[in-house]
């Protein structure tokens, strides 16, 4: 929720603050000696004018409430889902100390997940085509063709992600790793095979002057199981490095992570609304400020008029400044550790 800052100017005083007419008040409350030579209470006039400006520091304040009463809800909802974030993560960072205590070691992510998830996006659409070729043989509708292109092309990877995410929690890791080692060559050695295998044809059917692709039944389906096999066996290795051999560890890692981000994101959000809502705040105790000190100014023309023109000396209440009634001040959003995870 964004509400823009308001810009308003302060509402101008009334015709009744003009200076002339304030020196004239003065000078005549002072030729009849108003206010008493001992009072303590202002003069009607003086009071009169700060009643009228007053007057335009009501507005302000209203106006400003009104602004700030569409901000606070914001923050005070931001606030407490990053209170409830911060509840949260206490105990799996607290978890995450204890394990990383036992093991003597921090998470090992070899390759981040952000990369991780890329990659499986990535082989998702290029095991869709692949798979639209293969269904394309069986001459059914174009629509169901893509459902089940669409359909593998979601599952392999998804399933080569599970199970690079169970071996790694579950097979030792130097023999995770020996397996990493032997099957990564074998597979990419059958995949550039089976690449070799239909240049070749698509070569000689070049050559062959009716320019139509002939290859054997078998050579076909083994090029295309050497592809999926390769889609599959890229989405298990990239899953075996993102995530730590220990279960534990790496769950209490991944949970931090993802409310980290959260955090970051909510503390973002509240830093905006805040900033705007302390904006909105101070610029409205400054016009009233303004307002008030040039009222403050007009009072002391009117007792600087009346005391040039009295005959006896200036009462007791003219020795003190201009009272002005308490304000309930909105309070501030404090800001400094929201923009921490910026």
């Amino acid at each position: 929720m964004h509400v823009t800052l308001s810009q308003r100017q302060p509402p101008p005083l009334p015709e009744f603050a003009d200076e002339s007419r304030i020196a004239a008040e003065g000078q005549k409350d002072g030729e009849r000696n108003i206010p008493e030579m001992g009072s303590y209470t202002p003069a009607p006039f003086e009071q009169a004018l700060i009643s009228n400006g007053e007057q335009a520091v009501q507005q302000i304040f209203k106006a400003a409430s009104s602004r700030i009463s569409k901000l606070r809800p914001v923050v005070e909802a931001y606030q407490r889902q990053l209170d409830e974030l911060q509840r949260r993560i206490r105990p799996i960072a607290e978890a995450y100390k204890v394990r990383s205590a036992e093991l003597g070691r921090d998470a090992m992510i070899v390759f981040p997940r952000v990369f991780h998830w890329a990659l499986i996006a990535f082989l998702a659409v290029g095991e869709f085509p692949l798979n639209t070729v293969v269904f394309r043989l069986f001459g059914e509708a174009e629509y169901l063709t893509y459902v089940m292109a669409s359909t593998l092309a979601i599952t392999i990877p998804l399933i080569g992600v599970f199970i690079g995410v169970h071996v790694r929690h579950v097979v030792p890791k130097w023999l995770g790793n020996l397996l990493i080692g032997i099957l990564t060559p074998v597979v990419v050695a059958a995949t550039l095979y089976a690449v070799s295998l239909l240049r070749n044809t698509y070569i000689t059917s070049q050559f062959s002057g009716n320019g139509q692709v002939s290859a054997e039944g078998n050579q076909m389906a083994y090029a295309l199981f050497a592809l999926n096999a390769l889609v599959f066996f890229a989405a298990t290795v990239a899953s075996y490095f993102a995530h730590d051999p220990d279960e534990r560890l790496d769950g209490f890692h991944l949970s931090l992570r993802t409310l980290d981000r959260t955090m970051n994101d909510i503390r973002t959000k509240l830093y905006e609304v805040g900033t705007q809502l302390n904006g909105e705040i101070e610029q409205a105790k400054s016009q009233i400020e303004q307002i008030r000190a040039l009222t403050n100014q007009r009072v002391q023309l009117y007792r600087q008029s009346n005391i040039r023109h009295r005959r006896l000396l200036p009462p007791p209440s003219f020795r003190r400044d201009a009272e002005f009634p308490p304000l309930p001040w909105w309070p501030e959003v404090s800001l400094n550790n929201h923009h921490e995870g910026k």
